[in-house]
């Protein structure tokens, strides 16, 4: 009786490995995705800071007025990706409000630089200074990066040309917004694009954003 009892022991126990052994490749590839999510979720982390970082910047290195201290809005050569009627001959386009410290152009009618002159610059000071810049994020004693992150940023000009109407004198106009439309001439939008590489994710991430050539109001302000 004794021996049989310790068999069905020894059956039991084998049966109870059995079904903990088989769960093992299924813990395993539970961690496997976890890892991969916090990776994931980190690479997306280190993209967004660093968009958020470069929007801080100026539009353009010609946007900043000190003598006004504001930003100014630069009137953009005319060109078949951009839509005319935003040039001008005045300080100010259709719809700026005459007045001071509101939104208009320089008074020589500045130009913003063209997508040639991008170029990385050791003393950033505006958006596209960071086009061509790579930045890797590696893992320290002070840090809790999981693996290296490399952040690539491009910046460049895309079409703001309408496809239908005007703004000036259209009730009904259409735009596609097309990131994959950009172009070597200037326009009034610059898309930059920051593209993250790690071990351990399948294909590289990218993420956009957008600035657009539209100035600065001052905040208006009264004393008594």
């Amino acid at each position: 009786m004794k021996k049989a009892m310790s068999m069905i022991e020894l059956v039991f126990a084998i049966v109870i490995m059995g079904i903990a052994v088989m769960s093992l490749p299924l813990i395993l590839t539970q961690v496997q995705n976890s890892n991969s999510f916090a990776l994931r979720q980190e690479v997306i982390l280190s993209l967004k800071t660093k968009l958020s970082y470069i929007l801080t910047y100026q539009w353009d290195q010609n946007t900043y007025d000190e003598t006004a201290d504001i930003e100014r809005v630069l009137n953009v050569p005319a060109s078949a990706d951009t839509a005319t009627d935003f040039n001008t001959s005045t300080i100010r386009r259709n719809g700026h409000v005459f007045a001071d410290g509101r939104r208009r152009l320089w008074d020589d009618l500045r130009a913003p630089t063209t997508k040639v002159n991008f170029t990385t610059d050791t003393a950033n000071d505006d958006i596209d200074d960071f086009n061509g810049e790579s930045e890797t994020k590696t893992i320290t004693a002070l840090d809790d990066f999981i693996f290296n992150v490399t952040l690539n940023t491009s910046v460049s000009y895309i079409k703001d040309r309408l496809d239908t109407g005007t703004y000036a004198s259209s009730n009904a106009i259409t735009f596609i917004f097309n990131p994959d439309n950009n172009t070597t001439n200037s326009t009034n939008i610059k898309m930059i694009k920051v593209t993250a590489t790690a071990n351990g994710i399948e294909r590289p991430i990218s993420m956009y954003a957008f600035s657009s050539n539209i100035g600065q109001s001052k905040v208006t302000k009264k004393t008594w």
